[in-house]
């Protein structure tokens, strides 16, 4: 059909996530590793307009909540080509340790996360 299938907007959504906490000093390897685990336990997408095979693509990715064992994230999928919006969504994590039990978010990650709470981050896709 000419147009990304719409679980990549997951994927790309994964990608922006990533991206974001490396860009505001915490590596998601690193967290693995010290026992601290972010499983997607919601996610939403609004499909606005299709993106095409080829197409540039820009993610803004944005920390939207921070809570005491959860954090949300925001996204906004833009063509710039032309501007359109393609789509927007959002993923809600939970914070595990390595056996999936609930554990609250460590108050150091949590002040990192903080600081970076209105910072956006773009990236092509």
């Amino acid at each position: 059909m000419g147009v990304a299938y719409h679980a990549h907007y997951l994927v790309w959504f994964e990608i922006g996530r990533t991206e974001w906490l490396r860009g505001n000093g915490t590596d998601y390897r690193r967290l693995e590793q010290e026992g601290i685990f972010l499983p997607v336990v919601e996610v939403g997408v609004r499909y606005a307009s299709p993106a095409g095979y080829d197409d540039e693509l820009e993610l803004e990715t944005r920390l939207q909540e921070v809570g005491a064992s959860r954090v949300r994230f925001g996204y906004r999928l833009v063509r710039p080509a032309d501007g359109r919006e393609l789509a927007t969504g959002f993923t809600v994590h939970a914070t595990v340790d390595s056996r999936t039990r609930p554990r609250r978010l460590p108050a150091e990650l949590r002040q990192r996360l903080l600081a970076g709470l209105a910072a956006p981050r773009a990236d092509f896709v």
